[in-house]
């Protein structure tokens, strides 16, 4: 898994493996995953809040 950002510039991750077998695993049906990822760094630390959220497929 890896950030990744979208075409606006936003972050959100990239998941690949196992990371992305288990988020489909966990995924209700009908649903699809939305990885929302807020990003800080103040040298010489950095700090990621990460939130995985069901979303209805359109």
């Amino acid at each position: 898994m890896g950030v990744v950002n979208l075409p606006s510039g936003r972050p959100t991750m990239k998941l690949t493996g196992g990371a992305l077998a288990r988020l489909q695993a966990i995924t209700p049906a009908g649903c699809e995953a939305q990885i929302d990822v807020s990003l800080t760094d103040d040298g010489p630390t950095a700090q990621a809040i990460v939130i995985i959220s069901a979303q209805p497929r359109a």
